[in-house]
């Protein structure tokens, strides 16, 4: 999946269950872990997932990986824990989140 796709992912996820604010961080960790995946079978999952859950999905509850792609999911899901608690450990501060540089018109235009 590209970051535009995840990005499309998560405005439909936001759209959807309106009171879901995605925070920097986990817009950061959709990207690293969704290049894994199959952007059309994620859409097929979210779909399901709107019809019978009045809550937003995780990302574990989405996963689809592509084909030939070996990855156990409980491993998968101890890796992101331990990155999450890194990224945490390392604290904020960035005026522009690292996700949003390359969408950022402030950067874009040399501005600011």
């Amino acid at each position: 999946m590209t970051k535009a796709e995840v990005i499309k992912l998560l405005v439909q996820i936001e759209a959807v269950y309106s009171y879901c604010m995605t925070r920097d961080e986990t817009v950061t960790n959709w990207f690293r872990y969704c290049q894994l995946m199959d952007f059309e079978k994620v859409v097929k999952k979210l779909h399901l997932h709107m019809r019978k859950s009045p809550y937003p999905p995780s990302i574990t509850d989405l996963a689809v990986f592509k084909e030939g792609d070996s990855y156990i999911l409980e491993a998968w899901i101890e890796k992101g824990k331990n990155r999450i608690e890194a990224d945490l450990s390392r604290g904020q501060g960035n005026d522009i989140p690292a996700w949003m540089n390359e969408y950022s018109p402030k950067l874009k235009t040399g501005q600011g």
